[in-house]
């Protein structure tokens, strides 16, 4: 599914009465871990990155991270946001 608009996803949880999960991230094993639990799950997930964390690991290595996990798991919806 790759990314997609968080209001997308906002949209379809609140109508089918269902919450999505936010994830701060800082690293490979946290993507892959929450990747993971979501293909497992079958459940979209919102990954973020606080600006402590772009100041540690660094905005494009975290972007292409996230990048990587949608390619990883193309039936996951996922939204970036920073």
């Amino acid at each position: 599914m790759a990314l997609v608009p968080l209001r997308l996803l906002l949209d379809h949880a609140a109508e089918n009465g269902y919450g999505i999960p936010a994830f701060n991230v800082n690293n490979l094993e946290q993507v892959q871990s929450i990747m993971e639990a979501a293909h497992e799950t079958d459940s979209p997930v919102i990954l973020q990155a606080s600006r402590g964390a772009r100041q540690y690991a660094g905005e494009s290595f975290l972007r292409h991270l996230i990048l990587a996990a949608v390619e990883t798991y193309p039936d996951i919806p996922v939204v970036m946001h920073q």
